[in-house]
């Protein structure tokens, strides 16, 4: 592996370091607590990313190569293996190894053609060389269903193929767009990444909290994440002690909005494409 494709495996691992760190995330891990959780915590997260190191950068060569959606797949599966090995069967990341996966692919189709990114347009990228088939994966016969599968077929609500096969409209509209402006207002990293995820997690169709409490820990969950937002969100002068307030209420309906974080670490790794665009003076060469 290169060293510009080693590079990029880094940005998505510290993308998924800096999710796992940050504190007073709703029913989420976090460094102090395991919200809504029993069998994991931050070192079960850290082992978790230790082990999926190499798999990023092995997406955008593949992206880069022009290789199919199969591809991709065979290296997420590897992935996946490589995650419940290292977690004792635990999920961690699953989510997270499908949706930046398919990012980083793109980013290397996107430098293949282009020589920079365009991190704003990777979702559309993969709707359109992709979309068809992430599809068709998920009804093939001897596919195991997930707790996503099961939630759409008794809600009727998107899962995270159908949030790919769209271009991820939730991370693009919102998640990557709310991190952006609270840094521009002069949020702290610790709290653009807050408000952030309290903000997506009051838009997305979050299938972890309907699998968990229905469709009345759903909406509950995003009645609770507005009521946040209204209330200043990160600007407000005590926000650090109503967010750890939405923590325990979260942990009291054991509800954790899974599908969210995942959508924060993509955030902030689509931020980080755009921070490297800035020191591409010239095209990194590849072997193909």
């Amino acid at each position: 592996m290169t060293p510009f494709m080693l590079q990029i495996d880094a940005l998505a691992c510290d993308a998924l370091r800096q999710e796992v760190m940050l504190e007073n995330k709703p029913g989420l891990v976090c460094p102090s607590r395991n919200g809504s959780h029993a069998d994991m915590d931050c070192a079960t997260f850290q082992a978790s990313i230790d082990a999926l190191q190499g798999y990023f950068g092995g997406c955008f060569k593949a992206g880069f190569e022009g290789k199919e959606f199969r591809d991709l797949q065979r290296l997420g599966v590897a992935a996946e293996k490589a995650m419940f090995s290292a977690t004792q069967g635990v999920n961690t990341h699953k989510g997270a190894i499908f949706l930046m996966g398919l990012l980083a692919g793109a980013a290397g189709a996107q430098y293949g053609e282009y020589g920079c990114f365009e991190p704003m347009r990777l979702g559309r990228l993969v709707a359109a060389k992709w979309g068809v088939n992430i599809l068709l994966a998920g009804v093939q016969p001897g596919v195991q269903p997930t707790h996503g599968r099961h939630v759409k077929s008794a809600f009727g609500l998107p899962g995270a193929r159908e949030q790919a096969a769209q271009g991820f409209p939730v991370l693009f509209a919102t998640t990557v767009p709310q991190l952006h402006w609270a840094l521009s207002e002069g949020a702290s990293a610790e709290q653009a990444s807050l408000h952030a995820l309290v903000g997506t997690m009051a838009k997305l169709p979050d299938t972890n909290l309907a699998h968990r409490g229905g469709l009345q820990g759903l909406q509950w969950a995003q009645r609770r994440a507005e009521r946040f937002l209204a209330e200043g969100s990160v600007f407000a002068s005590a926000w650090q002690q109503h967010a750890a307030t939405m923590c325990t209420e979260f942990e009291a309906h054991w509800l954790s909005p899974g599908g969210s974080a995942d959508l924060l670490s993509a955030a902030w790794f689509v931020q980080s494409l755009a921070a490297l665009n800035t020191t591409l003076s010239q095209p990194v060469e590849f072997n193909r």
